[in-house]
């Protein structure tokens, strides 16, 4: 009985050291994998070499309500929408503001990008649409490289079959007089309501994980 248990325990001590070097030799290919495998820096691409991620199919709520929402927007002048980022996270080098407004950046081979991102806001579901620019620039070196611009969709509930949108129309005040002045709108990016459809070019929908996701 003595040397049956005397058999055993040689048994799982031998066990045990195995499955230590075992581990250990584990630990040591992770680390030389991790040594082999070059450190990763940020990288920038040039502005019509990012590819967009693909628009996944929406299954949640609120990437439903995203897509059906989305905006389809009119580029009067100024450049038109590009992706920012690709799936290795190269970003977009952007434009200088040489050149005409819409110089070098009249569209992506690979098509253009929109973001999102949705939340409860004061009690309604709000969409925020996000679009990126390579530069914003009225005129020859005026504005800046890379432009975002967004838009906010609120409606009362992602979860239903209809969701209701609400608006605000104001009435212009009564002017008590008048006054003239010269200027020049420097920002070639606006919103406009439009009863006609008008759209530069589909754009593929990406919405990033959303502060309160879906149960």
């Amino acid at each position: 009985m003595k040397l049956a248990a005397f058999f055993t325990t040689v048994a799982l001590a031998v066990s045990a050291i195995q499955a230590q070097d075992v581990t250990q030799q584990q630990d040591q290919q992770q680390q030389q994998q991790q040594q082999q495998q070059p450190e990763w820096h940020p990288k920038t691409i040039g502005h019509d070499d990012v590819k967009p991620f693909p628009q996944p199919e929406p299954v949640t709520i609120s990437e439903k309500a995203a897509v059906k929402f989305k905006p389809q927007i009119d580029i009067v002048t100024g450049c038109v929408p590009y992706p920012a980022v690709n799936d290795i996270g190269e970003t977009s080098g952007g434009l200088q503001t040489s050149g005409s407004p819409r110089g070098r950046c009249r569209g992506s081979g690979y098509g253009s990008q929109i973001y999102g991102r949705s939340t409860w806001f004061n009690g309604v579901w709000a969409i925020m649409y996000s679009w990126y620019f390579p530069k914003d620039a009225p005129s020859s070196r005026m504005g800046h490289r890379h432009d975002w611009e967004h838009l906010v969709v609120f409606i009362d509930n992602p979860d239903v079959p209809e969701p209701k949108i609400g608006y605000n129309k104001y009435a212009p005040c009564p002017a008590a007089g008048y006054y003239f002045e010269s200027w020049h709108d420097p920002g070639p990016h606006y919103v406009e309501p439009d009863d006609g459809l008008r759209t530069q070019g589909l754009e593929r929908h990406e919405v990033w994980q959303s502060e309160h996701p879906d149960e």
